[in-house]
């Protein structure tokens, strides 16, 4: 498996307010994504301590996390995340989550806010996004000074085959940002590029990623298997 991800700031802003990190650990690979509310002072602080945060809860845990559920690994990040931020005002800090980890034969996955996470198990494509039915457009939830786990959407899955996965931050928009268009997008994006290497794959996202409309920072990692 092939793992990667480019975040490019957008013209929006001085500075990138999304942060990722794509790791192996063990035999599970880790994906996440977040994203520093805007209107934060230290937006970009506290989206890199939740990627910070998921990684290190995933390696400190190698050996029993299989175990947990999607609910009981976000608790645990939230918990390192919060700890992050001991000497900042939370308030200046809030951010989106994305996460994903793939075990052989099993999925967590847990989204809260803006972005999506989609991936392409046994010859289903499944979406975590935000559906913006409770908010305007600019709108989203996310960390804060308290978790709320009812508004995390969160799946566990168990599956036979695994062909790819893909997050983005909400700066890489989909169209509408439906459910089909969101899935047609994955299907190609798993199809063209699940022959390529890493470092081919992430010049090849570069070339169009700098292009996308929209002025946010936009950040997309993926997982395919080769």
């Amino acid at each position: 498996m092939i793992l990667g991800g480019i975040s490019i700031v957008g013209s929006y802003h001085s500075k990138n307010q999304d942060s990722f990190c794509v790791k192996k650990v063990g035999d599970a690979c880790l994906l996440t994504v977040s994203d520093g509310l805007g209107s934060k002072r230290y937006s970009e602080i506290g989206s890199k301590a939740l990627c910070d945060s998921a990684y290190e809860i995933v390696k400190e845990n190698e050996n029993e996390m299989k175990g947990w559920t999607a609910e009981a690994f976000v608790e645990r990040v939230y918990g390192r995340w919060v700890e992050k931020l001991v000497g900042y005002e939370m308030a200046d800090c809030y951010a989106t989550m994305l996460i994903l980890l793939v075990f052989p034969k099993k999925i967590l996955a847990a989204r809260l806010g803006d972005g999506f996470i989609s991936f392409w198990t046994d010859n289903e494509i499944k979406v975590l996004f935000d559906r913006k039915e409770d908010y305007f457009a600019n709108e989203t939830d996310c960390l804060t000074e308290e978790i709320s786990l009812e508004k995390i959407e969160c799946i566990e899955l168990s599956y036979s085959t695994f062909r790819g996965a893909i997050m983005c931050s909400d700066g890489v928009g989909i169209g509408d940002m439906t459910l089909s268009e969101i899935a047609h997008f994955t299907e190609e994006f798993i199809e063209e590029y699940h022959k390529y290497s890493e470092t081919d794959v992430i010049g090849e996202i570069n070339g169009w990623l700098k292009d996308w409309t929209g002025g946010d920072d936009k950040t997309l990692v993926f997982a395919l298997e080769v």
